[in-house]
């Protein structure tokens, strides 16, 4: 005869194996997401797919789900921008090695160019001054044009500053330090 004690404990591992498959699922739709998505998404935009769920619960389990893939030694990585964006991507020592292979990042290779001279041009960086050092053309105009949409530089008052997702994705602290001025010299 089973007693009370151990019906309960069984109801209760029930309960909290269901709970850890319905976290695992989550989890999984957020990584499909955001691997499908290749660009940055919002916490907002990933609780739309989960409606039904706290928020707070959410950025509980992508935070999770990014220390998954630091404890697993995987060649990906969720990286979190600031104001709850995150990015999923290869681990740039692993995409060096593998790039031959590659369709590309979040951002072209002309997208970087273009981003380098905005760069270069701060904090007096307008179209104009873009257009005569990366040439007016149609390419450089969808390139800003993107990179506003990608939220790395925002126009305020004729001018093209960047943003703090710009400062995020490049993992660089402010305007003059060392990796921005190798990311300018690069693209040169």
């Amino acid at each position: 005869m089973l007693s009370h004690k151990r019906i309960h404990s069984n109801q209760l591992d029930e309960k909290e194996r269901i709970e850890r498959i319905r976290k695992d699922e989550i989890k999984r739709h957020i990584e499909s997401a955001l691997f499908t998505a290749r660009r940055i998404l919002s916490l907002n935009e990933i609780c739309k797919i989960f409606h039904k769920n706290r928020k707070e619960d959410i950025l509980k389990l992508i935070r999770e789900l990014s220390v998954d893939y630091k404890n697993f030694s995987s060649v990906f990585e969720i990286i979190e921008l600031f104001d709850f964006k995150f990015h999923f991507k290869v681990k740039d020592h692993t995409l060096n090695s593998i790039a031959g292979f590659t369709q590309g990042n979040l951002l072209s290779k002309s997208e970087i160019k273009t981003l380098a001279v905005i760069s270069y041009l701060q904090p007096s960086a307008t179209v104009k001054n873009l257009f005569s050092k990366r040439g007016r053309s149609k390419t450089v105009y969808n390139n800003i044009e993107r990179l506003k949409k990608l939220k790395f530089v925002a126009e305020k008052d004729g001018l093209l500053v960047l943003t703090q997702n710009f400062f995020d994705y490049f993992n660089i602290k402010d305007i003059s330090s060392e990796k921005m001025k190798k990311l300018i010299k690069n693209q040169f």
